[in-house]
């Protein structure tokens, strides 16, 4: 048996195929093709590259008759809407997009931040689902049959039904994250209409065959299953591990994502108030929680492309370089890790800056580089502290993602957050716990049952009892230099 894995982002997307004992078969990629400087994804293209990608995935198998499952898992927030016919009214606006507005913002006060906290189990702000739906709603040209989450309508295009996955339905700000179910309370105050929302099925569901139109443009088997995936954080968690309580990954890309598993929400609404929001996980095994930093990866590649270019040498990754000239201690330098804003957990200012303190004329290039991963840990290091405050801890954190391929960096985690860092090898964990599920599903096996064919990891990475303690120290200037930072920055506003 062969499933297709689907990993749509917010740049592009990927098919991988895996057998069902586990071995990865074929990968297709392609970056959406827009115009410089276009913020938002015409829903056509994004069809038109998620069938790409499948097609050329397919015909790279020896066997595409072993095919029996596509699923879909995306970033969240975002949606399409489509009229009666299917047909799109609007573009995506990508979840990085904040449609903040007079009528969002008289929303929520006149509903209150505690009421959406307490049901929908996040803080309310403009770039969730919600606040689109009210911009939609405006600039739409006919009425919305449907608002489908970015996974539910390539499924839609796929199989002609419309569902949604409980994962995705609670980046929204209008599902009971206890219930699951769509909240009435919310609906009727914000008055969106239930029959424009999809069904929710469970992450991993069967949404039904595949449009047989659509297998043969696609040179796929007509028996062909459409699984209903999740957002990319929860099939990134199904693909490196997280099984128990305890368990965590660290997905480190051009954003860094922890996701711990935790066995009930925390009573606390300061867990809300610190913008964690509750999603439950697979089989009722708990909820997990994003811990986030816009400006992880993104800082290293600033570093590599404004400090570092130089430092390029024919055949070989330039991290690879940068790894090997990186100091074996830490220095003096501290690093705010904010080139891109401060994003996600636990505090947003999209207008923050970045900050190098303690530079010398005796600092280098490579000393620069040792700080900004640092910086980017201890960052994550202050997630885990207000995680913990909240009763949220995890004891093995799952590393994937591009920042993985750094043993330097894993180490640096390591030490700094002072738990076992274990790498995981694929490089595809988003694409094969989507694959994971879609082989549950048709076989009806536990979707963890099926991942324990698909896991390899390589050697943990331990704390260094000497780091930590020098680690410890510095995070308390870390947390003071971010303080006072913070300080100046709300007396300025």
């Amino acid at each position: 048996m062969i499933s297709l894995g689907i990993d749509i982002g917010g740049t592009g997307c990927k098919c991988v195929a895996f057998r069902d004992d586990g071995e990865q078969l074929a990968t297709a990629y392609t970056e959406y093709p827009l115009a410089a400087g276009q913020v938002n994804l015409p829903p056509d293209i994004l069809t038109s590259s998620v069938f790409q990608v499948i097609a050329r995935c397919a015909a790279q198998l020896e066997d595409k008759q072993a095919i029996a499952a596509i699923t879909v898992s995306s970033f969240g927030e975002s949606f399409v809407a489509v009229d009666e016919e299917g047909s799109a009214l609007t573009d995506i606006l990508l979840y990085f997009g904040n449609t903040e507005s007079e009528e969002f913002a008289q929303l929520v006060e006149r509903i209150k931040e505690e009421t959406f906290m307490r049901i929908a189990r996040i803080r309310p702000d403009a770039s969730f689902s919600l606040s689109k739906m009210l911009y939609t709603r405006k600039v739409a040209q006919r009425p919305v049959w449907k608002y489908l989450f970015i996974a539910g309508f390539i499924c839609y295009r796929l199989s002609g039904k419309a569902y949604a996955d409980v994962s995705l339905a609670c980046r929204s700000l209008l599902y009971d994250v206890e219930c699951r179910c769509w909240s009435k309370e919310l609906l009727e105050k914000c008055g969106i209409e239930e029959s424009t929302l999809p069904e929710v099925l469970p992450t991993g569901g069967i949404v039904g065959p595949i449009l047989p139109k659509i297998a043969t443009q696609l040179g796929l088997p007509h028996d062909v299953q459409v699984v209903i995936g999740s957002h990319d954080q929860i099939v990134n968690a199904l693909g490196a591990g997280v099984h128990q309580v305890g368990d965590a990954v660290d997905t480190s890309g051009t954003c860094e994502c922890i996701t711990p598993l935790v066995a009930s929400i925390p009573e606390n609404l300061d867990f809300q108030k610190d913008n964690f929001a509750c999603v439950p996980y697979l089989e009722d095994k708990g909820y997990v929680t994003y811990a986030y930093n816009i400006s992880a990866g993104s800082v290293v590649r600033w570093y590599r492309d404004a400090l570092a270019y130089h430092l390029k040498e024919e055949g070989r990754s330039i991290y690879d370089v940068l790894n090997e000239k990186c100091p074996k201690e830490s220095t003096d330098l501290m690093v705010l890790p904010f080139l891109q804003g401060m994003g996600g957990t636990p505090d947003v200012d999209a207008t923050a800056t970045g900050l190098i303190a303690g530079l010398t004329t005796q600092t280098r290039l490579p000393d620069i580089y040792r700080a900004i991963l640092e910086g980017v840990t201890f960052e994550m290091r202050y997630n885990q502290e207000k995680l913990l405050e909240n009763g949220v801890s995890f004891e093995r954190l799952y590393a994937c993602g591009g920042g993985a391929k750094s043993p330097v960096w894993l180490q640096i985690k390591a030490d700094i957050l002072g738990c076992p860092i274990i790498p995981v090898k694929s490089e595809e964990t988003g694409a094969m716990g989507s694959a994971i599920l879609g082989i549950a599903a048709v076989t009806g096996e536990s979707p963890f049952v099926v991942a324990k064919r698909f896991w390899k990891y390589g050697e943990p990475i331990l704390p260094d009892p000497e780091f930590r303690k020098i680690y410890d120290n510095k995070y308390q200037m870390y947390k003071t230099l971010r303080g006072l930072y913070m300080e100046q920055r709300r007396k300025k506003s």
